[in-house]
């Protein structure tokens, strides 16, 4: 624990190194092909409501954060699981979330579940001004919100509340880390802040926020040549070119593939936050 809040700040931000507002929007339009990928590929228009994301709104309800009237802000909401699970207790939910791809999954997704008070806006948390505020402004691990400044302007847009979710130690994908080492990827910036920086600061802001977790194990099947498509372009993002990944992948996964299908797992340890503003 740091002893003041700008101790904190600081080593956040050298940790982070997510850079400033212009490469934060250049770093952003490398991962919009990479989300447009995933969203392109899953089948979330025909899902019915996210449990876990259900648990987390109930969750906030509890703690008196959401009320039936609450107006909320869902930045970088994806394809929806919490803005589907927020619009079905709240009065409004505006979907914030730079992907056409997957905001089109969104709108789908509402409209097969009956959410008619979902609002999706197209723009980059860097550039989203709008002109009202709303009762709640929530995030679940978006990289955007990387620093102190960017929690200051989640409450600038709050009347009442902010809820994050975000990463906790322990968390892992099968094939990922072995595939960052086979390739030499080391991110040097710009990934979703693990939940503890987020707790740090603002408890030495004098938030006392309320913390809960989670832990959550999944498992999926897809196609080797899927695999590769969905790696190959996510490597690309950390300047690895496909003509370089593709062999590496394809020799991986069938590799690792049984009958043509590659099975992988994720366990994901999360944390909500939640803070007055």
């Amino acid at each position: 624990m740091f002893d003041t809040l700008e101790a904190c700040v600081s080593a956040w931000e050298r940790a982070g190194n997510h850079g400033g507002r212009q490469a934060r929007i250049e770093r952003n339009l490398r991962w919009t092909r990479y989300y447009a990928c995933l969203a392109g590929r899953r089948p979330d228009a025909g899902r019915p409501l996210d449990p876990h994301a259900v648990e987390v709104v109930e969750t906030l309800f509890v703690q008196g954060a959401l009320t039936p009237g609450s107006s909320v802000l869902d930045v970088g909401s994806g394809t929806g699981s919490y803005t589907a699970a927020f619009a079905n207790r709240c009065a409004d939910v505006t979907a914030l979330d730079m992907d056409a791809v997957s905001l089109t999954v969104l709108r789908e997704r509402s409209a097969r579940l009956g959410l008619h008070n979902v609002a999706c806006v197209e723009d980059m948390w860097e550039t989203f001004e709008p002109k009202r505020k709303f009762s709640f402004v929530f995030s679940a691990m978006c990289p955007a919100i990387c620093d102190y400044s960017e929690l200051r302007k989640m409450e600038s847009l709050s009347e009442r509340a902010c809820g994050i979710v975000a990463v906790t130690r322990g968390s892992c994908d099968l094939h990922r880390k072995r595939l960052m080492e086979l390739l030499g990827v080391r991110p040097s910036g710009g990934m979703v802040t693990e939940a503890l920086r987020y707790y740090e600061v603002l408890y030495l802001a004098g938030k006392r926020p309320d913390v809960r977790n989670w832990s959550q194990r999944f498992e999926s099947s897809v196609p080797v040549e899927e695999a590769c498509r969905r790696n190959e372009i996510y490597f690309e993002i950390f300047g690895v070119p496909a003509e370089r990944s593709r062999p590496l992948l394809q020799e991986y996964f069938c590799s690792q593939a049984k009958d043509g299908l590659v099975s992988d797992e994720t366990r994901l340890n999360t944390a909500l936050i939640t803070w007055n503003v």
